[in-house]
This record gives C-alpha cells, sequence and structure tokens, in this order.
C-alpha cells in the first residue's frame, strides 16, 4: 500500500534515495512487514510505502517493489539502500533494473563484525570512513583499513 502524499513529496526529489526492509510480526497473524522509508531535505525519515506477506522472499518482495515501481514516477533515478538481503536484490531485478542498489552501512558493519569479532580497529576505521566529507580523508582511511585486513577491504569495495 502506498501513502498517497508521499508519493507525492517522494516523486519531487531530485535523486530520489530510500531505504527498503522487512520486519516479522509476532502477533498471531504472523508473516511480515515490507516497507519502503525515505528522508526529506530537513532529514526527517518518513514512510513511503508498506505491505505484508506472508514470509520474507523473493515472492513477496518482487510483489511488494512492483507495486512501489507502478507509484515512482522515474524509478530509473530511484536508489534504494537495503541490508543486501537476496530476495530484495532479487525483486529488484524484476522491476528497479535501472536503480542503484546500495548497502546500509549499519547492516555492512554488523556483517563486518562477524568476520572480524577481535578486530575493533577494523570497524571503527570503517565508521569513520563512512561518515567522512571529503575524498581525501576517505582514501586516507581506506588505505590504513587496506593495511589492517585486505579481505574486508577488498569487499568493501
Amino acid at each position: 500500500m502506498a501513502l498517497g502524499a508521499c508519493i507525492e513529496r517522494f516523486n519531487t526529489v531530485i535523486r530520489p534515495v530510500l531505504a527498503v526492509d522487512a520486519t516479522h510480526l509476532k502477533s498471531m497473524t504472523r508473516g511480515v512487514l515490507l516497507v519502503a522509508v525515505c528522508k526529506d531535505g530537513n532529514e526527517i525519515i518518513y514512510l513511503l510505502a508498506f505491505g505484508f506477506a506472508n514470509s520474507e522472499n523473493i515472492k513477496s518482495w518482487t510483489w511488494f517493489l512492483t507495486q512501489l515501481h507502478g507509484v515512482i514516477l522515474h524509478p530509473e533515478l530511484v536508489m534504494i539502500g537495503s541490508n543486501r538481503h537476496t530476495c530484495i536484490s532479487n525483486g529488484m531485478g524484476a522491476k528497479f533494473v535501472d536503480a542503484a542498489h546500495e548497502v546500509c552501512a549499519y547492516h555492512l558493519a554488523k556483517n563486518m563484525k562477524q568476520h572480524c569479532r577481535k578486530r575493533g580497529d577494523v570497524i571503527n576505521l570503517y565508521y569513520h570512513a563512512t561518515y567522512v566529507y571529503h575524498v581525501e580523508e576517505f582514501d586516507r582511511l581506506m588505505a590504513e583499513l587496506k593495511a589492517m585486513h585486505l579481505k574486508v577491504y577488498d569487499e568493501l569495495l
């Protein structure tokens, strides 16, 4: 289900960015709640669309993203951020072929923690690199990260 006023607002953005995710419902109905959210120029997060499905799978994400695609004026300009769930990536392939698909920095850090349990310095460098505003500073931090843990550096690239 798309929210009309929010969709209109989203369609006026020059470079629309949205985040998609799902949460598992614990009530007697079970299933999952699929959501698409965005952030406006004032850093306010607002709900763009939501849907209910029996489970988080390729079929449910394809359905949800197809519905979302139908209300976005320029889907080829959209950048979609997610937690790297393969069902989301596969669902995007159905409609958002030209859209950029980015990985959420938070979820990426969680995945890194699994591979670098005893390497807090690598995680700290990664977090610093995600929040810098200058390319030179980013490159310097990434070079440090490469020197510390080549496998993580290659994965991030």
